[in-house]
């Protein structure tokens, strides 16, 4: 009966142990897993720190708060922010009184910006900075708003943030950025003003050509109406003239030989004037052609133009 007990507790013991023996060795496969992934971490192995630490998390008695974590940590430096977001919302539904949660909560807003949810981010980050006024992390909160507002082209707001990260945190790290876009915006601001006077004088300077292109057509008007005034009075001076002419030859009358003409030219002596001579009509008209001339080209180049 003795010997029927001892067997008894020998077979539940051998029963057990390969259980024993799975859970030592998973238990170690974790343990290698975890420091594996600390050990690429260290050395900036992001990827190889990502494998790990989500090897060691997909176990639920290696999940812990540390491990997940890191594991978040891994994926914003890796640069994998759409899986580091996700992992940020499982762990605070998980771990929402963990001491790690502050940081989790910031590396969540600076991943929503990264994959342009600024609205989400500056919602987020904001939280923060009312729950946790005096974390260390505060000022880079502020500046990761700003950052959001500045990728929106809201850079008042954003100017007002990274002015007070220079103000009142004077020995963080973002100061440097912070001071950086300040500049940017101060410059876009005086490339805009500039653009604007650009624009303002080319739309004066159009408007002053414009003008200075009217005023030359009235001058080429006035210009074609006095040449054609001009034209007309010259020739209705001929025109009178040549009456004139015609009549007093009709009113002289016809003489023959030396003695009518020597009598002519005594009379109209006689009586203080001369007889119209035939080259003033002609010089008459010679202007005349030349004003019609004048007339002419000043409209074929004004049809030019």
């Amino acid at each position: 009966m003795r010997t029927y007990g001892v067997c008894m507790v020998l077979l539940a013991a051998l029963t057990v142990m390969p259980l024993y023996a799975q859970r030592v060795s998973a238990s170690s496969d974790q343990t290698d897993a975890l420091m594996s992934g600390y050990e690429a971490y260290r050395n900036e192995d992001w990827t190889s720190a990502m494998f790990f630490f989500r090897k060691t998390v997909s176990v639920s008695d290696a999940a812990t708060d540390e491990t997940w974590y890191m594991l978040v940590m891994s994926e914003v430096f890796a640069g994998e922010y759409r899986n580091a977001l996700d992992d940020c919302e499982s762990f605070l539904r998980q771990f929402p009184f963990s001491q790690y949660v502050p940081y989790i909560q910031y590396q969540r807003g600076r991943t929503q910006h990264y994959l342009q949810q600024n609205e989400n981010a500056i919602l987020t980050l904001s939280d923060f900075c009312h729950q946790y006024p005096d974390h260390s992390l505060y000022a880079s909160a502020l500046y990761w708003i700003a950052e959001s507002f500045y990728a929106e082209y809201n850079y008042d707001a954003a100017r007002a943030l990274y002015e007070r990260i220079v103000t009142d945190f004077p020995r963080d790290a973002k100061v440097g950025a912070a001071q950086y876009r300040i500049d940017a915006i101060d410059q876009k601001g005086r490339e805009e003003k500039l653009l604007y006077l650009l624009k303002v004088t080319g739309e004066e300077n159009l408007a002053a050509r414009e003008e200075y292109e009217r005023q030359l057509r009235v001058y080429a008007a006035e210009d074609k109406f006095g040449l054609q005034q001009r034209l007309a009075d010259a020739q209705k001076r001929i025109a009178d003239l040549e009456d004139e002419l015609a009549n007093h030859t009709a009113d002289t009358p016809a003489l023959d030989g030396a003695d009518g003409i020597h009598d002519v030219v005594s009379s109209d002596q006689a009586d203080g004037q001369l007889p119209l001579a035939d080259p003033d009509v002609e010089l008459l008209k010679r202007k005349a052609r030349q004003l019609q001339y004048m007339l002419d080209d000043h409209i074929k180049t004004g049809d030019a133009k």
